[in-house]
């Protein structure tokens, strides 16, 4: 059954590897992006691609991403948040540190008022990227990884952080996926390992440590398992982490 699926964050990375698979599945995708000419060429050969020009801060830009192309009264079927914070590798510092709690806050405010202001109905899945190293059950990523962890990707953890907190307060479906660190390039055929805690509950329902993941693995694993199923193949995993890893 064909889905329309929003998305933020697909210009690069698992978003964007995300949004292909569900565009050459035949979905209705609707992606927000502050510079469009980024996806210009997706589009012309993607008439199923809708692109939004705005900032996923903005919740009134994202609003106009959240309902089904034609009908203002029907919210999408999922949504896939993949925004982060981007380092400048001369400084090591992250331009916009707030990025991802921003973000998820204009998220759940654009809902919320959808629903309350044009009574627009519906209960999307969120599957939102946030990032192994943060949990607060037990480590989920190797010894070796510490000193990058907790010294230079210190400031983007503490903003999913908050993420997942904003999501946990929230009322709206959610998925959180953890990958482990993300690299370029995929490898075929190589199983995905998936860890499971429940957030909610503070509770580790079963553990793997894994290095790395590609980008391409990540939104392939996020298409296939969340976005593409229907609500009842991901009912185990709502409301909880998901961390993914080779």
């Amino acid at each position: 059954m064909s889905k329309t699926i929003t998305f933020f964050g697909a210009s690069t990375g698992c978003g964007n590897f995300a949004l292909k698979a569900a565009l050459a599945q035949g979905h209705t995708c609707i992606a927000l992006l502050r510079s469009p000419a980024k996806l210009a060429d997706l589009a012309a050969s993607n008439p199923n691609l809708i692109i939004r020009e705005g900032n996923a801060h903005d919740a009134t830009a994202v609003a106009k991403c959240l309902t089904v192309p034609g009908d203002d009264s029907r919210l999408v079927d999922a949504i896939h948040f993949s925004i982060g914070a981007t380092m400048d590798p001369k400084t090591f510092k992250f331009a916009d540190p707030d990025v991802c709690k921003n973000g998820i806050a204009g998220l759940l405010e654009a809902l919320t008022t959808l629903r309350r202001d044009w009574n627009a109905v519906g209960n999307p899945l969120l599957a939102v990227v946030s990032t192994t190293g943060i949990s607060d059950q037990k480590r989920d990523y190797p010894l070796a990884f510490y000193p990058l962890y907790h010294w230079m990707l210190a400031t983007p953890h503490a903003d999913k952080k908050v993420m997942e907190e904003r999501l946990r307060a929230g009322t709206e479906r959610f998925v959180i996926v953890r990958p482990s660190l993300l690299i370029d390039g995929d490898k075929e055929g190589v199983k995905v390992r998936e860890g499971l805690e429940d957030v909610s509950k503070g509770k580790l329902e079963k553990e793997e440590v894994g290095y790395t993941i590609s980008r391409a693995a990540v939104g392939r694993w996020i298409y296939e398992k969340l976005l593409s199923v229907d609500e009842g193949a991901v009912r185990d995993w709502e409301g909880k982490a998901v961390s993914i890893t080779w």
